[in-house]
């Protein structure tokens, strides 16, 4: 195909080297040999340009067909969704999430912090988040947030998430080791406030090459989608 680009390149070294007085049988083939279509453009192409163009183009080979087939543009959103999706992203009718509170613990004496069903629904839940039929679709690192910001941070990107039909995502909060007392504070409030969410319906903690006990693994509920 470098070749062919050069042939191009002088394309019009070689109009002005070509005669201008072309034999009218020579003007008749080429007009008889022109692509079809060229006479409906807005300036038509001379006999001169279409033989130089053919010149030009001889060590040229056409590309072999490769069955490939286009397919048509996949549909759009119904406009009801696509709007309600923009609203919320700029934050206007934002489906509110409930008021988590730090001091809250889930019923149950024996609660375990690396994992979280909500209450009603089976422990399949966690099994499946553990074999990895929900690949992760999305992740928020809460790294370096104090507790409010990493409060407001969460309830926006939990609801990014719902509005865009995000089911299965990551939070990382880190392992709290250079927490004062060492005591993973935001850790332990992250995992607090999703037990709080209604649309939080499981969570374990990540495998170590996800982060550990540094990140967890959300499922969760989507709201019905809007109908057109």
């Amino acid at each position: 195909m470098r070749k062919s680009s050069n042939n191009l390149a002088g394309l019009w070294r070689l109009r002005e080297q070509a005669p201008r007085d072309a034999p009218d049988h020579g003007r008749e083939t080429a007009s008889q040999d022109a692509a079809p279509g060229a006479g409906t453009r807005d300036t038509p192409l001379s006999a001169e340009d279409i033989v130089l163009f053919r010149r030009a183009m001889k060590s040229v080979t056409p590309i072999r067909a490769t069955g490939r087939v286009v397919l048509p543009p996949s549909p759009a959103a119904p406009r009801a969704l696509l709007r309600q999706r923009r609203q919320w992203a700029a934050g206007r009718d934002a489906p509110p999430l409930a008021t988590v509170s730090d001091q809250f613990r889930p019923a149950g004496p024996e609660h375990d912090s690396t994992r979280f069903v909500q209450a009603g629904r089976g422990p399949d839940l966690i099994r499946d988040l553990k074999r990895g039929k929900w690949p992760i679709q999305a992740s928020l690192d809460l790294h370096g947030c104090t507790l409010d910001e990493a409060r407001t941070r969460l309830e926006q990107f939990l609801q990014s998430c719902l509005a865009h039909h995000v089911r299965c995502i990551q939070i990382v909060h880190g392992k709290g080791l250079g927490s004062k007392n060492g005591a993973p504070v935001l850790k332990d409030s992250v995992r607090r406030w999703l037990t709080q969410f209604a649309h939080v319906l499981a969570y374990i903690e990540c495998a170590e090459q996800n982060g550990g006990s540094g990140a967890v693994q959300v499922l969760l509920r989507l709201p019905r989608r809007t109908s057109s």
